[in-house]
């Protein structure tokens, strides 16, 4: 007896299959190894660069080797898997009208026709002299965006006086009736030297208000430090002074000492230990000390005070498989895909996550907890910009220059920037602390344990060019990244 699984089941149980165990993407350029299991050639390349314990082994059946496997391309699942791909992002895509047994995916609109086309009849059309001259555009499912809402006909001429596209009748017996008007290309070519001009003119104002600014710091910097310098040139004159009256209390009781004079000795002790009472116990730190310590380096103690940042990561991001619970504040890995909208800002091949909170200036501190030992995870910050579509190293935290992050593979933690990685001295990380001083260009990861931070990686000399999203990466179903609440 058979039975049919209903459609969504069979595509789900399909992707089940196609999809790489160690990425939980579909396979892309799947290689075999000698025990059968197949893997994403750079997963298990990213996998075997560094052996354990000087041996490879399958992550999957933990089949080992002395010697590195040679890596055979398994074709009939590459095939299988692309065919999956073109048959899942086909599904929402614009169909040719012209195509009759079986419709084709469109690749351009033809507005006076208002027909989309495949590559085979959109060739047919533009070889035809009578739709020569007809305006093509890219595919689109509603075609009213393009036509007037009042009469229906093609927008196809601009009016510079309200810097619209309006149709013909719009000039002849409409609102735009007398106006000065032009051709849609003549419009365009006005509208971008404008924009250019006046984003020219933001900028440059923008850059003299940096300017002046960087001045006034500067100014700040200076009145600053001169104060501090008079400070600290009074208390060492101040100590210079008590250092001399010792040295001369000393010599004095030197020579009475050595002169044999009872009652001389007894008068000047007497007064001498009066003053000694009255210096300052020189165990204390003085107080231009603690001055200077304070304008020197602010520390992590600082950071606890002031720069405590509360984030949540944003729904509108998170990959399908991505369960966000706890008010947003814990992500963990479903194998099922969340009924989620397919939103722009949503990464769709991705597990990762961005925060709703961004640093565009000052000092900033948040700590992530990690439930599970020797997981696949990552946690570190992004630009807003960082992309959001495919599995390429543009989507991907630290493989690209918009991201920076620690990231945990099998019991090995590397800090990772712009696809170049440094493998850090740790194995297992419960807690991690990020830090960001936005003007320094500084980035720093600790291990937290209880008040205790230790420093893993600092990445310096940053040139921030957009404000920083902290972002979170869950690679396996026992791993569980919570954001910490600090008081």
């Amino acid at each position: 007896m058979y039975y049919l699984l209903p459609a969504e089941s069979t595509v789900s149980w399909l992707e089940d299959e196609l999809t790489c165990p160690i990425c939980l993407q579909v396979y892309a350029d799947p290689v075999i190894l000698s025990c059968k299991h197949s893997f994403c050639q750079s997963c298990i390349e990213e996998t075997w660069k560094e052996p354990v314990s000087g041996s490879y082994c399958c992550p999957e059946c933990r089949a080992e080797g002395k010697e590195r496997p040679v890596l055979e391309k398994n074709f009939k699942l590459a095939n299988i898997a692309q065919k999956y791909l073109a048959l899942e992002s086909g599904q929402n895509a614009v169909l040719c009208n012209y195509c009759i047994r079986k419709q084709l995916p469109a690749i351009k609109t033809c507005m006076k026709c208002e027909a989309s086309m495949c590559p085979i009849h959109l060739k047919l059309h533009t070889q035809n002299g009578a739709f020569r001259n007809h305006p093509l555009v890219d595919t689109a499912s509603d075609l009213s965006v393009w036509k007037c809402p009042e009469h229906e006909k093609l927008l196809d001429i601009y009016c510079k006086d309200d810097q619209l596209c309006v149709c013909t009748l719009c000039t002849l017996i409409g609102k735009h009736k007398n106006h000065n008007c032009g051709s849609i290309s003549e419009g365009e070519k006005e509208l971008r030297v404008k924009t250019k001009q006046e984003v020219k003119e933001k900028y440059d104002a923008l850059r003299k208000h940096i300017e002046r600014e960087e001045l006034d710091v500067f100014r700040c910097l200076d009145k600053e430090q001169n104060r501090v310098m008079v400070a600290i040139d009074a208390q060492i004159q101040e100590l210079q002074t008590k250092m001399k009256s010792l040295e001369k209390c000393l010599t004095d009781l030197t020579e009475l000492h050595l002169k044999r004079e009872k009652l001389a000795f007894i008068q000047v002790n007497t007064t001498t230990c009066i003053y000694l009472h009255s210096v300052p116990h020189t165990g204390s730190v003085p107080e231009c000390l603690t001055l200077v310590a304070h304008h020197a380096e602010p520390g992590v103690g600082t950071v606890e005070e002031e720069g405590l940042q509360a984030i949540s990561p944003d729904p509108d991001t998170a990959h399908f498989k991505l369960v966000l619970s706890d008010s947003n504040r814990t992500v963990s890995l479903s194998q099922k895909k969340q009924p989620l909208p397919r939103n722009l800002e949503r990464f769709d091949c991705c597990q990762q996550v961005i925060c709703s909170e961004g640093i565009k200036c000052g000092r900033s501190y948040w700590e992530v907890e990690i439930v599970g030992d020797g997981g696949v995870w990552k946690v570190g910050v992004c630009y807003r910009s960082i992309s959001r579509k495919g599995k390429s190293a543009d989507c991907l935290l630290g493989r690209n220059n918009t991201s920076w992050c620690l990231y945990s593979l099998l019991g090995s933690v590397l800090a990772l920037h712009d696809d170049s990685d440094t493998k850090l001295p740790v194995v297992n990380v419960s807690r991690v602390g990020v830090f960001v001083d936005f003007e320094a260009g500084i980035i720093s990861f600790y291990s937290v344990s209880g008040r205790k931070l230790c420093l893993l990686h600092t990445f310096r000399e940053q040139m921030f060019t957009e404000p920083l999203y902290p972002a979170l990466q869950v690679g396996d179903f026992s791993t569980i990244l919570s954001l910490c609440a600090l008081k």
